[in-house]
């Protein structure tokens, strides 16, 4: 079938709610970069996973992003609970659904992971939100939908903070670079976390950033909704997840093919990684040396983005070089449309 035909047919029938044709949807052909944010603009905040059991968090975003001059819609989901989740599946979905379609609301912000996006990642619209291009940001759980808007729509998605998360003045500068001044971005660890960076193995590589949860990028894999592996630069990080589950999770990168096809591999925050009992379990830096030291393509770890206070901002999709001999990591392209 032609691709212009089924994408008129798709939205005939109505992609939203069809899990099939959500699947089935083909891959973009052209990458789409999102307007950049500018004073004035509207910011939505959404639950797409986990339910908010502290409100305080609500308000506290939402204040922040006032504070920086944006305007501000909050969702129905962050305030449902559905057991662990905001909201049952078609509600989360939907919500994500109207914001994308919404030409009042500039960027689309989530509040926290935990657990759900893979649930609705059959409900979301593409289509529309290929017609409808805008900023989307979180991580942990969220990689799930930035990696499937960006796999199904070109989309440029942003791995970055979250409504839980510190937003102390080094992530918020993150996010004005990328999302408001667009800034070809150096990333550099903090000064009193520049220790945390090591060399696994030696090299350069150039590629697009492809970032994420690693059990949630694992996940991912033999579905409709895996990334396109080749030639990216691979950042993961993780949190809570002893050495022998990251083990596991490499094992099955490495069984996938992963570490063949990408061009470099960034490690970012392993928070909560080491083992409970060290003398029954090899350490995290062993199981790092294991499979990364005898690698073919570059590998540093330390960097700053995931669990961790201090947050890069990373642009799924956009293209980056990196270097272990200075652990430089810099976007090559701007993350944003800034002739708004």
């Amino acid at each position: 079938m032609e691709r212009r035909k089924f994408i008129v047919q798709a939205g005939i029938i109505g992609t939203s709610l069809l899990g099939l044709s959500a699947i089935s949807l083909p891959e973009f052909t052209d990458k789409i970069f999102p307007k950049a944010l500018k004073q004035g603009d509207t910011i939505a905040l959404t639950a797409p996973a986990g339910a908010i059991f502290s409100p305080t968090y609500i308000d506290k975003i939402s204040n922040k992003l006032k504070s920086f001059g944006f305007k501000v819609v909050q969702g129905k989901t962050l305030f449902e609970k559905y057991g662990y989740l905001a909201g049952k599946d078609e509600l989360r979905a939907t919500e994500i659904n109207n914001f994308f379609k919404d030409k009042n609301i500039a960027g689309i912000f989530t509040l926290r992971g935990g657990w759900g996006c893979g649930r609705i990642l059959d409900l979301i619209d593409y289509e529309t939100i290929r017609q409808n291009p805008k900023i989307i940001m979180g991580f942990s759980d969220i990689t799930a939908l930035l990696i499937a808007i960006y796999k199904k729509t070109g989309l440029v998605t942003f791995h970055g903070p979250m409504g839980y998360s510190s937003w102390n003045d080094f992530s918020t500068e993150q996010v004005f670079d990328t999302l408001v001044l667009s800034k070809r971005v150096k990333f550099e660890n903090a000064q009193v976390e520049k220790t945390n960076l090591k060399t696994l193995s030696k090299g350069r590589g150039e590629g697009e950033i492809l970032a994420g949860n690693l059990t949630v990028l694992c996940s991912l894999i033999g579905t409709a909704f895996e990334p396109d592996w080749t030639n990216k630069i691979l950042c993961l990080e993780e949190i809570g997840e002893e050495p022998y589950r990251i083990d596991r999770m490499f094992w099955q990168l490495k069984m996938a093919g992963v570490f063949e096809a990408v061009n470099g591999i960034i490690l970012g925050s392993f928070r909560k990684c080491e083992p409970e009992f060290p003398s029954e379990s090899f350490s995290l830096m062993e199981v790092f040396k294991q499979y990364f030291e005898a690698i073919n393509v570059p590998v540093f770890m330390g960097a700053s983005f995931g669990h961790t206070v201090n947050k890069f901002n990373l642009p799924i999709g956009v293209k980056a070089v990196m270097n272990t001999a200075d652990f430089q990591f810099q976007l090559l392209e701007n993350p944003t449309q800034l002739n708004r």
